[in-house]
């Protein structure tokens, strides 16, 4: 009998103390809810599940639902490479009364300065994005950085790895950032930074998904997608390194994306943003070139980087896509591989319809992750019914974006309409203020709008079907 009596003692003392530890993390949990979630509907989900879930709910939320970070900008925040005088020369240049009221909005959203003198060209999948890279990696002369969200080893990413360790070898300063997920994206690949740190190029995993960094940022992640050299060009856009962005190669899974090639001094912007990442990812300081060259004979590109992450530029690009949204007066054109905007942007798109604009999306019409194309079709019935006009690309799954405002206005980079983008990723986006530009994004639309189907709300899906959709549509803020 006494040692049964001591047993229970134990367990009763255990029980005991698993009680208390619950209860303090609970607290703690439920605090942070009511201090940080600023969106009440999420607000009282965590609290539900933090209270119904012992232990479980709690490790979810810091897990999952701790959604904002502090990146270690440090004294380089306030960079002398970021040329705020060029912002006086855009004052002398003549822009519309509309694009003006643009740039009043957009200077009070975020403190970049817009640019003038700066060159953007399109890049059609991997088959003209690639070779123009690996060109500008192979002719570089001071310095490479590169930062993306997926890079695999495979046969384009092996030609990577090598120019940019052949880069090193002629003592050009070459730093690549991956993303701590994105590394792992290919399962069973070797691991590009591997290949490169073993040919002596320095490498840094951006929030590691292992257990060797705060595991309440594990849900965080660098989706930017940065290619710069010498200070002289850059690539930013949705396209990661891997083969299946080469349409023209054979054989696997192919994925449609647009690239973009960058010259003027927007590159300082660019390369601020590289330079951000790395010092959080690795605590090394970069020096890198500054843009030097003279101005393009034509100033007419405005541009300025717009970063987004769940940091101190928290919601900016939210904020932006609600400004543009709202400047619109005639045609507002959309492209993303992704797209379930929230209740304020679907205002914001239904008062533009209102207003007169025509709104047109493209979408894949299969999407290559399926929880979030049952998600979206869900959604069609809503965005058809409050007029936009809705487009589905055919395969091969489409991942490019771009976003354009009448004729004038064009927004380009990596994110994605969705709460992913919005709320939990790092993003990297261009302003581009420019009709001919602006021209040229149209026309790259409707060429993808020639071969995209017009959905309709005849769409017959069984009740099952239904039922799925709209049950994986209630994550879409978690997508």
């Amino acid at each position: 009998m006494p040692a049964q009596t001591d047993q229970l003692m134990d367990v009763g003392i255990f029980v005991s103390l698993a009680g208390l530890v619950y209860f303090i993390l609970a607290a703690l949990a439920i605090t942070h809810v009511v201090l940080n979630k600023k969106n009440e509907g999420a607000a009282v989900s965590w609290l539900g599940i933090i209270i119904l879930s012992p232990f479980f709910g709690v490790l979810l939320y810091w897990l999952f639902g701790v959604n904002r970070i502090r990146i270690r900008a440090l004294a380089q925040k306030q960079d002398p490479s970021l040329d705020h005088g060029s912002s006086k020369a855009l004052s002398a240049y003549c822009v519309s009364d509309t694009l003006s009221a643009r740039m009043r909005v957009g200077s009070k959203i975020h403190q970049a300065p817009y640019l003038i003198g700066n060159d953007v060209s399109f890049l059609i999948n991997g088959d003209e994005s690639y070779p123009r890279m690996l060109h500008a990696i192979k002719h570089s002369t001071h310095s490479v950085v590169l930062s993306s969200y997926i890079f695999d080893y495979d046969n384009i990413g092996k030609l990577f790895v090598d120019a940019l360790a052949d880069a090193h070898d002629r003592g050009v300063t070459v730093r690549v950032l991956i993303d701590g997920f994105g590394v792992d994206y290919a399962i069973g690949m070797a691991k590009p930074d591997r290949m490169l740190k073993k040919r002596g190029v320095k490498t840094a995993r951006f929030l590691s998904t292992l257990f060797t960094t705060d595991t309440r940022f594990i849900n965080l992640r660098n989706h930017r997608k940065i290619l710069s050299v010498d200070g002289a060009v850059a690539f930013i856009g949705g396209m990661n390194i891997r083969d299946e962005n080469q349409l023209d190669s054979g054989g696997g899974r192919k994925t449609q994306d647009i690239h973009f090639e960058v010259r003027g001094p927007i590159i300082d912007q660019i390369n601020q943003v590289f330079k951000q990442d790395w010092l959080f990812a690795s605590d090394e300081l970069l020096s890198l070139p500054v843009w030097d060259a003279p101005l393009a004979n034509d100033p007419s590109t405005i541009c300025r980087v717009i970063v987004d992450g769940p940091d101190d530029n928290y919601q900016k690009l939210e904020l932006s896509l609600l400004a543009a949204i709202n400047s619109a007066n005639d045609t507002i054109s959309i492209a993303t591989p992704y797209f379930l905007p929230n209740d304020k942007i679907c205002a914001a798109l239904q008062l533009a319809v209102l207003r007169g604009v025509i709104v047109e999306v493209i979408v894949p019409k299969k999407s290559n992750l399926r929880i979030v194309g049952w998600a979206m079709a869900a959604n069609e019935k809503k965005l058809l019914g409050i007029g936009v006009v809705l487009f589905q690309s055919p395969e091969p799954f489409d991942h490019s974006k771009l976003f354009v405002v009448d004729s004038d206005w064009v927004l380009l980079g990596s994110s994605n309409w969705d709460a992913r983008s919005l709320e939990f990723n790092f993003e990297i986006n261009m302003e581009c203020y420019s009709e001919q530009f602006a021209r040229s994004a149209q026309a790259c639309f409707a060429k993808k709008r020639e071969v995209a189907t017009l959905a309709t709300t005849g769409n017959n899906l069984s009740f099952m079907a239904d039922l799925r959709n709209n049950f994986f549509r209630l994550f879409s803020p978690y997508l």
